[in-house]
């Protein structure tokens, strides 16, 4: 016993470390994916030929002054213009890219927002169906004191009063028929906000070309809310309607035998009610977790933008300096000092030192304004994966059997949603279950 206790830690422990690292290999992956792009964007060129060339072009103008106009005043022009000019591009190239971070920070926001609004309806949706599991234990309290019924009768000697003996026999069939009716109604109560949870963001996230597909005209409006209404009606009417029916054909003569089927029947039917209303909240759930996982992926390449965009202010200050440090150099009385003793070599040299400096900084600029704007681009992107319609599923369920909705728990619906349908769910579940064991 002790060696197979042994042999049992030894186990867990070998798999809480492969664990460990599989979930340390899974990290690694998602911060190598996150930093694909950047990646990318940095082994491509960022600066334009126009670029480059101005950038060259205002290098050689800064150091072909001592060379071309010596003796003049010329060089105290084009080496500080040279150098201001080059801080101009690294200026530009900060805000573009900071531009493309407010804009991915501000889509962002909103799909956080979002997915914020699918929570708090998802919420709703819960706090509607919990009022159902309460009615099958009440169904089936009724059906199980409706059997007892003709023997409470029996002990009580209370047979003689027929009007006494008929609202006992009627009063638990009632119950029962009640739960079955209220655990219907939250049904489509918890349906109407998952439906809501699961469309949110489909029209705010839709591209121009793919809003017309979601579009309703006025008419159209009140046509599906008409047929919607008249639906939720047909819906209550076939959750109190067949007990009573079924039971006063099928229960024979007997009332004992009529409510005893009526009550068992609307005992049935509060817990295929629960059964819909889970499928209902797995696929919102499922739906909403879908939200907030596009939310969440679009606020980190928004951060991540924001990190690219965090050397710009930095480059542009740098370039400022080589700028200002090139006018405070072809000042000071030490140039001429240096042009005696090295010759135009050597004042070429000094002035064209920041310029060329400032050029290195516009380089690094063009790259990070080129990850910013990269950054933003997949943000977008990934903000746009709000707008599937993960509304596939009900569409091929919900339409007859007066609202009995089979689509929300994963029978019918389309191939391509995104959406778990809980039924295809469980069945691939069982069947990795059974590879793996």
């Amino acid at each position: 016993n002790n060696n197979n206790n042994n042999n049992k830690k030894n186990n867990n422990s070998n798999n809480n470390k492969k664990d460990s690292n599989l979930i340390t290999l899974a990290l690694t992956t998602l911060e190598k994916d996150m930093s694909l792009l950047d990646n990318l964007a940095s082994l491509q060129p960022q600066l334009s030929g126009t670029e480059v060339s101005l950038l060259i072009g205002s290098v050689l103008a800064s150091g072909m002054g001592p060379i071309v106009f010596p003796g003049t005043s010329v060089t105290e022009v084009l080496a500080p213009a040279a150098a201001a000019f080059t801080a101009s591009i690294t200026i530009g190239s900060e805000y573009i890219g900071k531009v493309a971070v407010a804009d991915g920070k501000e889509i962002a926001a909103n799909t956080i927002q979002c997915a914020a609004e699918a929570e708090a309806l998802l919420a709703n949706a819960e706090r509607v169906k919990a009022i159902t599991p309460l009615c099958v234990g009440v169904g089936a309290t009724a059906a199980s004191l409706s059997l007892l019924a003709p023997t409470i009768i029996e002990a009580l000697n209370i047979g003689n009063s027929v009007q006494f003996v008929t609202e006992l026999y009627l009063f638990c069939p009632l119950v029962s028929v009640l739960a079955a009716a209220v655990a219907n109604l939250a049904l489509e109560e918890t349906r109407g906000f998952a439906t809501r949870a699961i469309n949110i963001g489909v029209r705010r996230f839709a591209k121009s070309g793919l809003v017309g597909r979601t579009w309703l005209s006025s008419s159209e409006q009140v046509q599906k809310n008409s047929k919607s209404k008249t639906d939720r009606w047909l819906s209550f009417a076939w959750s109190v309607l067949p007990a009573p029916i079924v039971g006063s054909v099928v229960g024979g003569p007997g009332l004992s035998t009529k409510c005893i089927i009526v009550a068992a029947l609307a005992a049935a039917q509060s817990p295929y009610f629960l059964a819909l209303s889970e499928g209902v909240l797995a696929r919102a759930t499922d739906a909403v977790a879908l939200k907030a996982r596009s939310a969440a992926v679009c606020d980190t390449y928004a951060n991540q933008g924001s990190r690219n965009a965090a050397i710009l202010p930095f480059t542009s200050a740098l370039s400022a300096f080589c700028a200002a440090a090139t006018a405070a150099i072809v000042e000071l009385p030490f140039l001429h000092t240096i042009s005696m003793a090295y010759g135009p070599p050597g004042e070429v040299l000094v002035v064209s030192f920041f310029p060329m400096l400032s050029s290195a900084f516009a380089a690094a600029a063009a790259v990070s304004k080129a990850r910013c704007e990269v950054d933003a681009e997949a943000a977008c992107q990934a903000a746009s994966t709000l707008a599937l319609e993960y509304d596939g599923g009900m569409k091929g369920g919900g339409k007859g059997g007066f609202g009995l909705g089979f689509g929300f728990c994963g029978w019918g619906g389309e191939d391509d949603d995104p959406v778990i349908r809980p039924s295809h769910a469980a069945t691939d579940r069982q069947r990795a279950e059974r590879n793996n064991s």
